[in-house]
């Protein structure tokens, strides 16, 4: 983990892990708000009423100004590569003069005076690609910093601007404490094994509540229907059976949940590029 203090108070942490077995990481809460980007790796959250857990593709948004002793275990089940922006007070203040007139940043402050609260998306394109080029920065030390302060203000414009569309939401779009643990317990079940879910029903009867219900929480909480982030899981786990398990196209294909290998090879085509052939060896 390398932590790059870019501007007094304006912080990125660069996380690129290769774990041999599961670890517990403790950690306390601080004032801040943060930008995650979660480009590789699993983590199952043991906080109580805070989702620290994670999950690969996904963007987190969080903010508190309290101190809470978190814990989470991050999972050996493959690499854990992560980005992070974190904004303290004390940038906000240094720099209070050049934003005083911007209803935007006052967002964001008010955010740092707030409970603890956590808001998960699936990550998009154009942030992935800050987040890989942040992870891989040019080999002369002056243009790395350049680029690292570029990249890092990138972050920072996302930041704002996901405070800005929570204030806008409506009462409606924001869900409650007990709908988003369910949200979360959901995921985690998903996130388990994603072949054993087969349709949207079964899983919403597992957790007592309709078909449409399941879907408008899901997406609140996580910015992506459940459907697609079960496909989404079932090719990430039909990769890993392939690459890391030596099993054929087909085989992984079964067990990642598809009924014919074509289908898997199609839809694993359209996510990476190539087929999954393409990975063996």
């Amino acid at each position: 983990m390398a932590v790059h203090e870019v501007q007094p108070g304006l912080s990125l942490i660069l996380t690129d892990l290769h774990l041999a077995e599961a670890i517990a990481v403790e950690s306390r809460t601080f004032p801040a708000a943060s930008l995650g980007i979660v480009l590789d790796g699993h983590a199952k959250g043991e906080t109580r009423h805070i989702e620290t857990g994670f999950g690969p593709n996904e963007v987190w948004i969080a903010a508190t100004g309290e101190t809470i002793s978190t814990r989470r275990i991050l999972s050996a089940r493959r690499p854990v590569r992560s980005v992070s922006l974190v904004v303290t007070p004390a940038w906000l203040e240094l720099n209070q003069a050049r934003f005083s007139d911007d209803p935007s940043f006052d967002d964001l402050a008010e955010a740092l005076r707030r409970p603890t609260q956590v808001h998960r998306r699936a990550l998009d394109c154009q942030l992935r690609q800050i987040a890989w080029s942040i992870q891989n920065p040019p080999c002369c030390p002056v243009l790395a910093a350049l680029h690292r302060e570029s990249r890092t203000l990138d972050l920072l414009v996302a930041l704002v601007a996901s405070f800005q569309r929570e204030r806008a939401k409506p009462p409606s779009a924001r869900l409650s404490a007990r709908s988003l643990e369910r949200m979360m317990a959901l995921r985690s079940q998903i996130d388990c094994d994603p072949a054993k879910v087969r349709s949207l029903g079964q899983l919403a009867a597992e957790f007592g509540i309709s078909g449409s219900k399941l879907k408008q929480d899901f997406w609140a909480a996580f910015g992506t229907c459940p459907g697609s982030y079960i496909a989404e899981r079932r090719l990430e786990l039909g990769r890993t059976l392939i690459a890391r398990q030596g099993l054929s196209v087909s085989e992984a294909a079964y067990r990642a949940g598809y009924n014919h290998p074509a289908s898997f090879t199609a839809a694993f085509r359209r996510r990476y590029g190539h087929p999954p052939s393409a990975i063996k060896g």
